[in-house]
């Protein structure tokens, strides 16, 4: 929890609040593991990570952690366990020790590292400006819990060594580095004293620039900016700036506790996704915004960051709950049947080649609104993919959807079907709610522009994935759109992609994106 404008003014542009850390009274041998492995669900080379914002588990949480602990994150947890890694702030230091520093005592027990794992979390920043709340070892009875509890941390220690080193984690091939600083006023380690990683613009440029040079993919932690304001403060969004600059993939901020845009950007060498702030993930405050916040997720391969995507997380009586993942807002594509924010640059593949003249066995009344070629069945073997409307028939959906326009003012109905280069239909729609006027043919998919009944404007695009006897589909999405394909994720088949829904410029200066 970020502490006021002073305080994040004076360590973040003064001096950053070097030599604040404490001694610690015992000596403690700190096994920080600098390089470990986890599996990657992906193709390989490339994997998932999910970020949150701040967890924590103390004041009134401690109670429902107590009486009914599985409940906690079991509307978070499928979310978190489907990504190869996932992140969280954990904003309560773990240790039984009494609360000596500042207003607030947000500690918790140590037993809620289990909890943290069993909800899937891999790894805790904890470069905050609580971590040291209950004295001089707060941070070191923190990082004991979570290291029992099998998870990994960044951003605090028992020395300044310790709280400046970067974590990297091999996942599937992809070597991910993060590294951690607290802007908000936390007590910084020295040389010979516990604390947290305090932000000092140079130290933390050399930091980032060497980790560039020994990973994949980069993510700095950011805890700081003025609490509950509905936009970044001006310090925040500098800072979060400069990170993005000095060579981080994912900037992942957190501490204001309400939810910022993510933005994009992009460079001649490699883009960067900027979260200032992903507000609460699980807290017990009321203020206006702090009882939602967001998980940002990104598709990343041996090159940086490939795609995106930001959904909601609400918090109701302690407990946490991802609500779903957001329209993205520019450009799209379908992963998996899921829609993503394209991140890196990328060019749409050359459209599939057919003859025009191919009998495909339509009679003379049909009229053909769109054609397309393409292995859209999976069978190595180029398919023909036509929208076209035809007389109207009764179907029993038109008496069960009365609201629906069936016809256009020719009394045509709209249709799509997927026919062999010989002109054997595959498979045809009986009804469409929803006429299509453009198409792309993609590996396994397409790509479509949907219109109305009397009116060839696209007004929606989604995306259809075959699935050996027909499509099942992705949310429509609203707004004008060119159906494309590309290969987005690298596994070298080709993902259906909207192109320019909005006109959200691509440029090295940050843009919202959701």
């Amino acid at each position: 929890m970020a502490s006021s404008m002073w305080a994040l003014v004076g360590c973040a542009l003064v001096a950053g609040c070097a030599g604040s850390g404490v001694a610690v009274p015992e000596r403690h041998e700190r096994r920080v593991p600098v390089v470990t492995s986890a599996s990657a669900a992906q193709v390989d080379d490339t994997a998932r990570l999910v970020f949150v914002g701040d967890v924590m588990l103390g004041r009134s949480v401690a109670a429902v952690v107590a009486g009914d602990p599985s409940s906690v994150f079991e509307g978070l947890r499928p979310m978190l366990v489907g990504a190869d890694l996932a992140f969280g702030n954990l904003e309560s230091p773990l240790t039984q020790r009494t609360h000596e520093r500042g207003e607030f005592a947000l500690e918790a027990d140590p037993a809620g590292a289990a909890l943290l794992a069993g909800a899937g979390f891999d790894l805790l920043d904890l470069a905050n400006n609580h971590a040291m709340d209950a004295g001089p070892a707060t941070a070191l009875d923190t990082t004991d819990a979570l290291e029992a509890a099998g998870l990994s941390w960044v951003g605090a220690g028992g020395n300044s060594s310790e709280a400046a080193a970067a974590r990297v984690i091999d996942v599937g091939g992809v070597r991910v580095g993060v590294i951690a600083f607290d802007l908000a006023g936390g007590q910084a380690a020295t040389s010979d004293t516990a604390g947290v990683n305090a932000w000092e613009p140079e130290s933390a440029r050399g930091a980032i620039t060497r980790l560039r040079e020994s990973v994949d993919v980069v993510v700095v932690g950011l805890h700081g900016g003025v609490e509950y304001l509905p936009r970044p403060d001006p310090v925040l969004d500098h800072v979060v700036g400069l990170v993005a600059e000095w060579g981080a993939d994912v900037v992942w901020g957190h501490g204001a506790h309400v939810r910022y845009p993510v933005g994009i950007r992009t460079s001649s060498t490699r883009s960067a996704v900027m979260a200032p702030g992903l507000g609460n993930a699980l807290f017990d405050q009321s203020l206006p915004g702090t009882q939602e916040g967001a998980a940002l997720e990104v598709l990343v391969d041996r090159e940086g960051v490939l795609a995106m995507r930001t959904g909601t997380v609400a918090i109701d009586s302690g407990r946490s709950s991802f609500e779903g993942w957001d329209e993205p807002i520019g450009d799209a594509v379908a992963l998996g049947g899921d829609w993503w924010t394209p991140v890196r640059p990328w060019s749409p593949m050359t459209a599939g080649a057919g003859p025009d003249d191919v009998d495909l066995s339509i009679p003379p009344e049909h009229v053909e609104v769109a054609r397309a070629y393409g292995d859209v069945t999976g069978t190595g073997e180029i398919d023909v993919v036509v929208a076209y409307r035809r007389p109207l028939r009764s179907e029993p959906a038109h008496d069960l959807f009365p609201e629906v326009t069936w016809s256009d003012e020719y009394g045509r109905s709209a249709h799509i079907a997927v026919f062999t280069n010989s002109g054997r239909m595959r498979w045809g729609s009986a009804v469409m709610f929803e006429p299509i006027g453009r198409v792309a043919v993609c590996d396994g998919a397409i790509a479509v522009g949907f219109t109305t009944m009397n009116d060839p404007a696209i007004v929606a695009a989604g995306a259809w994935l075959w699935d050996g006897f027909g499509f099942r589909t992705a949310a429509v999405l609203p707004g004008s759109a060119s159906a494309t394909c590309a290969d987005i994720d690298h596994d070298g088949r080709s993902d259906p992609v909207l192109v320019g829904r909005w006109p959200v410029a691509n440029s090295s200066d940050q843009e919202e994106s959701s």
